[in-house]
């Protein structure tokens, strides 16, 4: 059950236009946003830096920003903020605008070092731009909060704050990153002895070389989740994000995994927004619901085809 399914749920039984708000962020799709439901909720609008993680310290957002994978290390970011004048330790909703656009200005400068010139003019929307804003919170985070609490099997709480429109208490979201935390070190662990394949996609006429790595799960693999000694499938959205920033996975080219399970496949993409910037590339279009991350399941013969060929 993905979060998309519990704001369905909420939306079914209370009608709320809230939980629809929830739905299309989680989505990716902020084209669906009406503006009189974001002024019904306060939902508030504004110019402002696109790196995660607004209230944590900046060298942690740049860190993990890895659009562009500038800084694998935070120990270059701290050095990268020492060098323009901002502390590091600051995070990035006490910035003052005059620092924000500082800090917008070189790391586009930075950016232009490793990526190929046609993608320049798409850089500066990567990094700012408009963001939205609930009770303070950045709406993105606050459904990736949410989704994160709701991973870890606290559905009635979750479903609580969306109803009565909370913010959830600091003790769950740090319950969650721990957890979250975990996997993510697996993951890194796990990647780094995968084979990193290949096959291509046509979108628009127009052929894209995708990167994959293939998981075939096993009946100890579910066990080893059950007990917090593996990882399941509801961590793996996040996860196809997080990948980006292992040298391995080009950060200019599709990243799918593809979970063998059962009779199906599941597969989990991720589009990197300069591709989708530049070609308006989508894999909606494959049956995978989302945008620029993707999720859904393919039969496995059809995977199997996909594979065989080279190509889709």
């Amino acid at each position: 059950m993905t979060f998309e399914t519990l704001c369905n749920e909420i939306i079914h039984r209370f009608n709320d236009d809230f939980a629809r708000i929830l739905k299309s962020v989680y989505l990716g799709h902020f084209e669906h946003l009406k503006e009189e439901d974001i002024k019904k909720y306060n939902i508030t609008e504004k110019d402002d830096l696109l790196f995660y993680g607004k209230n944590r310290p900046i060298f942690k957002s740049l860190t993990f920003f890895n659009e562009i994978p500038v800084f694998r290390k935070e120990e270059d970011s701290i050095l990268f903020l020492k060098d323009i004048g901002i502390p590091p330790s600051k995070t990035l909703n006490s910035l003052t605008y005059e620092e924000k656009i500082k800090l917008r200005n070189e790391f586009l400068n930075i950016s232009k070092t490793i990526i190929p010139r046609e993608y320049f003019i798409h850089v500066p929307k990567l990094i700012f731009g408009k963001e939205h804003y609930f009770k303070d919170v950045c709406l993105k985070e606050y459904v990736s909060t949410l989704n994160g609490i709701y991973k870890i099997g606290n559905k009635r709480k979750v479903m609580e704050l969306i109803i009565n429109r909370k913010i959830p208490e600091e003790k769950d979201v740090i319950k969650y990153r721990k957890i979250l935390a975990k996997r993510i070190n697996l993951f890194n662990k796990k990647l780094d002895d995968y084979e990193i394949r290949n096959f291509n996609i046509n979108f628009n006429g127009k052929n894209f070389k995708c990167q994959y790595i293939y998981i075939k799960q096993t009946v100890w693999d579910k066990i080893l989740g059950l007990f917090g000694e593996g990882i399941e499938l509801k961590y793996y959205p996040t996860l196809v994000n997080i990948a980006y920033s292992n040298k391995k996975i080009d950060f200019l080219k599709p990243f799918f995994i593809f979970i063998d399970i059962d009779k199906n496949i599941s597969v989990y993409a991720r589009v990197p927004k300069l591709l989708y910037l530049k070609h308006g590339l989508s894999l909606n279009y494959l049956e995978l619901k989302g945008k620029t991350t993707y999720f859904g399941n393919w039969e496995r013969d059809k995977f199997w085809k996909i594979i065989e060929k080279g190509s889709l």
